[in-house]
């Protein structure tokens, strides 16, 4: 058994060992070792940009896969691109605009069951999209305030 004044000394001599903290670790095996620094460049570069919303962007989905991507805006208005078609800039990667909500739009899920996509907008209202009808197929209501965001269950 240690007693209070050997167990307080021993943390202390610890305490003068690992002066870095307690997630650092020092190793004296590679001490002459020399980390080079990488010089910095640019993690991407922007290949396109779609113009077609009258206001701000506040959501984006993409189809589980990956042939299509919704996107929502503050203009009240779902658009739906093709994704190869919108990679690189054609003209025609618009495939759909959907109207509907009378407030901007901060929520979209396509559904991977079924060909569903659902919104949510600041005007307290949740719309379920079918996609092959490009028609509203239920309305879920009852929010006391703005839906901004939804996400499915799987």
């Amino acid at each position: 058994l240690l007693s209070s004044s050997s167990s307080s000394s021993s943390s202390s001599t610890n305490n003068k060992n690992n002066s870095g903290g307690i997630l650092a670790k020092k190793s004296s095996t590679f001490t002459n070792v020399s980390i080079p620094t990488p010089q910095w460049h640019a993690p991407w570069q922007l290949s396109t940009v779609i113009s077609s919303h009258l206001g701000w962007v506040r959501s984006i989905a993409f189809d589980h896969t990956n042939d299509m991507f919704a996107t929502g805006a503050a203009d009240r208005t779902i658009k739906i691109f093709d994704f190869a078609k919108a990679c690189v800039g054609a003209p025609d990667a618009l495939k759909i605009t959907l109207t509907g909500h009378i407030s901007p739009i901060r929520g979209l899920a396509f559904s991977p069951r079924h060909p569903y996509l659902f919104s949510a907008g600041e005007d307290k209202m949740v719309k379920c999209w079918d996609l092959e009808t490009n028609q509203v197929v239920r309305h879920y209501h009852g929010h006391l305030s703005g839906v901004f965001d939804l996400k499915l269950h799987p």
